[in-house]
């Protein structure tokens, strides 16, 4: 496979990791009956969107990431009216009837509220909470037929518009809390009545906040465990089969190539690569014949190994220069899932690793080791800390040279980082508005037991005093990463 293809495909998964990040959260809130309206590819200008229901879908100019909008987190929010009182507000009935009467030439009082004009802006307003095409006529016709004369019986005829046409959560139907705040009843007779994030129960709003992180550590189990499963995995054990021969070494001047398979070694055969090694390194000096299977046919090669070193013993030994292919092998089901969930590159590891590297990127020593690199004061190494720019290119590399499950342990390696990230207890991540809702629920069970109001809430002043400086920190690395990945790439050995 290409380099090409390793970056591509590397820039793909993590897009649509952070998607999938994003849809945890739009789910959950949704699920629970909160006001999710809108999900968003990418940020800057909105280059497309669509609106199914009551949610916004759309692909922004840039695509570095997604976000989804669930109303309420801010406390600041304004809460959407019922469909009634949001068409009757600010006067716009009695300004579009004015209209209407002087056009037709016609007196105020004869002119019905639902003045062709409103009754576009009630369709549009009905569009925005999710109405279907022919409920939205339904309505409007019905508010049209009843032609208000005053504001109250406009907000009146609405209200009766929306009960006659939308079907209501009656008490002989079995329906959740949140089954009935995600109706359209409701969106249109209530509107966003206990549909706010801070609305909710403290443990959905802990499921939304976390589901994002989670299926990050969804997706690396679930990559890991296919690529352990499904492709050919390394076993640790040398072929007679020749992956690489290194320039000037003797292989090489005798005429070995990547590809060819080591039949013998002076007239020692074996299918065990090491009995071919051992015979090798006791011939230091000495001219030996090399056979070799090149396309079907038997070639005697004839070479003289040189002086190497023993990594076990440190002795001086012979060797040709050239590098063995590795066994490959498939595991096996319950292999995969030991080495997902208990090996020592295991996911559960990754989270530990993700935690250390954390630490080390960001810590203090981290940043000034960031800061030596750029400037040139330092060498960069494989352990220091890598963007998404890098994180790319790297896997080009690692593709191109290993193959796709170089890709697959690069795609589970950042989401293990990403999860783990997100999950610390630092606003604005989703660790740090959890830890604000662990903070705001302990506080008031404790005013409760005291009999005090339980109405405290983490002033947000304080949470922006918290985040500006880890948002500094962040985007300070992430930028100095960058420019060294551009300036200075990592290189695979």
């Amino acid at each position: 496979m290409t380099a090409t293809f390793g970056i591509v495909a590397f820039v793909v998964a993590i897009i649509v990791s952070i998607m999938i990040h994003e849809w945890g959260h739009f789910s959950t809130a949704r699920r629970f009956g909160m006001r999710a309206d809108k999900f968003f590819l990418g940020f800057g200008p909105t280059l497309w969107s669509t609106r199914r229901g009551e949610t916004e879908y759309g692909v922004k100019a840039l695509p570095l990431g997604g976000f989804v909008r669930v109303r309420g987190m801010g406390r600041s929010e304004e809460r959407r009216p019922s469909i009634a009182r949001a068409w009757a507000a600010d006067d716009r009935l009695e300004a579009d009837r004015r209209a209407a009467a002087e056009a037709d030439g016609l007196d105020l009082l004869a002119v019905s509220l639902a003045s062709p004009t409103s009754l576009a802006r009630l369709d549009h307003l009905l569009d925005e909470r999710g109405a279907p095409a022919d409920t939205r006529a339904a309505i409007v016709d019905q508010v049209h037929r009843a032609a208000p004369a005053t504001t109250a019986a406009a907000v009146e005829a609405v209200d009766r518009a929306v009960d006659d046409v939308v079907p209501a959560v009656s008490d002989d139907v079995a329906m959740t809390d949140r089954a009935r705040l995600s109706s359209l009843h409701h969106r249109l007779r209530h509107g966003d009545q206990g549909r706010f994030f801070h609305d909710r129960p403290a443990w959905q709003r802990a499921i939304v906040l976390v589901a994002g992180s989670f299926w990050h550590f969804v997706i690396a189990i679930v990559l890991f465990f296919g690529g352990l499963a499904l492709l050919p995995q390394g076993t640790g054990t040398a072929t007679n089969e020749v992956g690489e021969v290194q320039v000037g070494s003797a292989a090489a001047e005798a005429g070995m190539q990547a590809g060819d398979r080591v039949v013998a070694i002076d007239g020692v055969t074996s299918d065990n690569f090491l009995v071919l090694r051992d015979t090798i390194r006791a011939n230091l000096g000495t001219p030996v014949t090399i056979t070799v299977r090149r396309d079907g046919q038997v070639i005697d090669l004839e070479g003289t190994p040189t002086a190497g070193t023993d990594p076990e013993t440190g002795d001086s030994v012979g060797q040709l220069g050239f590098i063995p292919m590795e066994r490959r092998e498939r595991l096996g089901v319950g292999d995969a899932a030991w080495e997902t969930f208990v090996g020592p590159r295991s996911v559960p590891a990754q989270v530990g690793l993700s935690l250390s590297a954390i630490g080390d990127v960001f810590g203090p020593e981290g940043i000034g080791q960031l800061f030596g690199q750029i400037s040139g004061n330092e060498q960069r190494s494989m352990e220091g800390g890598i963007s998404m720019v890098g994180g790319a290119a790297m896997t080009g590399q690692g593709v191109a040279s290993v193959g796709i499950m170089f890709l697959i342990l690069m795609v589970v390696s950042v989401n293990v980082f990403i999860g783990v990230l997100n999950l610390l207890p630092l606003p604005p991540l989703d660790g740090g508005h959890l830890a604000v809702l662990g903070i705001e629920v302990v506080t008031n069970r404790v005013r409760s037991l005291l009999g005090r109001p339980t109405d405290f809430t983490v002033d947000p002043r304080t949470v922006a005093a918290v985040a500006l400086p880890v948002l500094l920190v962040l985007g300070t690395v992430g930028l100095g990463l960058i420019w060294l990945d551009i300036v200075n790439p990592i290189q695979l050995p």
